[in-house]
């Protein structure tokens, strides 16, 4: 009788997780950031801003090595990955189902929250979801300031990682927080 009850009990604790992390989700996409809303622009950025191109680098704990971020006016190299920024009417949107011709082509919008210049990343059939989010700041570290790219995702624009000028730097600061990064809560 017992055991009957307990796998009630855990077939609800189940059900319950399920639920909350529904719940969750979608009053995550309830609270995503406006800035679409407040564009200027009836079209998607033509090319990267000044400020965040370049060559960056970033350490990837996981895999212990360093990965580097290139980033030119209608380019973005992530590793050996290439994407090609692509502009377009921010309401224009590829068919669903249409056939996949260009899978390397992006989207980009430039816009502020919080009062933090940021570059957003959208896949250029992607219909849903936050994109990859990009700005660069300035820190100290030792005293010493440093130039760096933000990098973060999500609907709060958190903050996941940091690229550096040079594979040195961003190996030895691979696991660096500054206060005012938001973070993703994992439940």
């Amino acid at each position: 009788m017992k055991s009957g009850i307990k796998m009630k009990n855990m077939k609800v604790n189940r059900l319950l997780v399920v639920v909350v992390a529904t719940l969750l989700a979608t009053l995550g996409f309830a609270f995503l950031p406006t800035h679409q809303v407040a564009q200027a622009s009836q079209y998607t950025i033509k090319v990267f801003p000044k400020r965040i191109r370049g060559t960056w680098y970033t350490y990837d704990t996981y895999d212990k090595k360093t990965v580097r971020i290139r980033i030119t006016e209608k380019k973005m190299m992530f590793g050996k990955s290439i994407s090609r920024l692509h502009s377009r009417k921010t309401t224009a949107y590829p068919k669903v189902g249409a056939k996949v011709k260009h899978p390397s082509w992006i989207i980009g919008y430039n816009f502020k929250y919080k009062n933090e210049k940021w570059t957003q990343m959208y896949g250029w059939y992607q219909s849903a979801g936050a994109g990859s989010f990009y700005r660069r700041v300035q820190h100290k570290i030792h005293g010493k300031k440093y130039s760096m790219l933000q990098l973060a995702g999500g609907a709060g624009i958190s903050t996941f990682g940091y690229a550096y000028h040079s594979k040195k730097e961003a190996k030895a600061n691979a696991n660096r927080w500054f206060s005012g990064d938001r973070h993703q809560v994992v439940l």
